[in-house]
């Protein structure tokens, strides 16, 4: 039972592009203690596993269903994710670029009302 809970939280992570890395984080646990529980090697608590579940955005019923309800699409290590899914870094790195846009822009209208000042003066 415990491999089979793993193998859906591994397939359920995948679907969303999410690497042990980053659910290890996410649990602040090790990704050697995460990928134990992937394969079934360590009982994730109760709590733990409504984590997860919260993480990857699930029921946590889907890992004990006898139906797996894992998405058919999932990203193999390597390939382009399918457009509309991000990872967790990408994500990251975009919300800083948008940030370090708006700290741009920023500057740029102190800059412009600076040049619109000097040259009513020269008027």
């Amino acid at each position: 039972m415990k491999k089979t809970i793993g193998e859906r939280i591994r397939k359920l992570r995948q679907s969303k592009d999410y690497t042990q890395d980053n659910m290890a984080a996410e649990l602040e646990i090790t990704a050697g203690a995460y990928a134990k529980i992937e394969r079934g090697e360590t009982d994730p608590s109760a709590t733990r596993l409504l984590r997860i579940a919260e993480i990857l955005e699930v029921d946590v019923a889907s890992f004990f269903a006898e139906n797996n309800p894992v998405p058919q699409q999932v990203v193999q290590a390597g390939h382009q994710p399918p457009y509309g899914y991000a990872s967790k870094e990408e994500l990251a790195q975009l919300t800083q670029l948008v940030k370090e846009l708006g700290r741009d822009l920023a500057k740029l209208r102190e800059q412009l009302i600076t040049i619109q000042k000097a040259a009513k003066k020269g008027k």
